[in-house]
């Protein structure tokens, strides 16, 4: 599966939560292949029927076709199996809504699915930042049950050691990411700034996280002038990563905000280019930042 081309079509400018959820897709879907024998269908035809569906070349097909055996077989033993099988197949198809769709319906048949809960917030995230009231309040709350839950979640049988501990960090990222963000629009800074600086330990390289991090600062009352260097951080990122639109939109808000504070946009681009070496807040950053004098 391609899945840098499916973040890069999907993702709405500013929002890079789709690196995460498609970290989970790979993780959690399976290779592919018949059920375990902790799982063994007694039936032959619905064991055609789901070895048929999952070995379906065209992503969208193999989708379609999973998804008309979960209704043939809505009691079926590998109901969950089937459910993610299909998660997966619309990641590869690019179709985020049904991706949503499933995943939610996977939380329904199995309240504990925290991969699937990772997803559900994940992309809550890419429509709360679109304006999506609705997305915003569901992502607060099941972010909060996630990060409870992660602590508590256990290593699954099939799962290698390895990718146990990369998922648990990956999750424990998204959730806390995604607290971070809600404090951030509940306008409680000290706390975005808590969440915030938690999830960029995890992932210094997270564009979306830096910059709301740099709006927690910024937005402050007083100003934090750390700010600017997680704007400009931010900015570094996204161009990085070729997202010229999300670059453009967080230049244009942080130059701004440096020049009122600054009282002049002097020393901004210097400011831009020197993070390109750096991937933490170098000490006594502030103090390079002087106020504008008082009038």
């Amino acid at each position: 599966m391609c899945y840098a081309s499916f973040v890069h079509r999907l993702r709405s400018p500013q929002t890079l939560g789709w690196l995460f959820a498609f970290g989970l897709f790979a993780a959690a879907a399976h290779a592919q292949q018949p059920p375990s024998d902790r799982k063994t269908i007694q039936d032959p035809a619905e064991s055609s029927a789901y070895t048929a569906a999952v070995n379906t070349p065209d992503a969208t097909a193999r989708a379609e076709a999973l998804e008309a055996f979960i209704q043939q077989y809505p009691q079926s033993v590998i109901l969950t199996d089937a459910l993610e099988e299909e998660m997966a197949a619309w990641q590869a198809a690019g179709d985020s809504k049904q991706v949503m769709r499933v995943a939610k319906r996977l939380l329904e048949a199995d309240s504990g699915n925290i991969r699937a809960l990772g997803i559900v917030v994940s992309l809550d995230r890419v429509n709360a930042e679109k304006g999506d009231t609705d997305a915003l309040n569901e992502m607060c709350v099941d972010a909060s049950g996630g990060m409870l839950a992660v602590p508590m979640w256990r290593q699954p049988a099939d799962m290698s050691e390895a990718d146990y501990v990369t998922l648990s960090k990956l999750l424990n990222d998204i959730f806390t990411g995604a607290e971070g963000y809600c404090a951030v629009q509940q306008k409680n800074y000290s706390q975005a700034r808590e969440w915030l600086g938690r999830a960029l330990k995890i992932d210094s390289s997270n564009v979306e996280d830096t910059y709301q991090l740099a709006l927690a600062d910024l937005d402050s009352n007083p100003v934090l002038p750390e700010g600017f260097w997680y704007c400009a951080r931010a900015i570094h990122l996204a161009q990085s990563a070729a997202i010229p639109q999300d670059a453009t939109s967080m230049l244009a808000y942080c130059k701004g905000e440096y020049a009122k504070y600054h009282g002049a946009d002097e020393g901004w681009d210097a400011l831009v280019t020197s993070v390109a070496d750096q991937d933490a807040l170098p000490p006594g950053f502030a103090d390079r930042i002087k106020p504008a004098p008082q009038k």
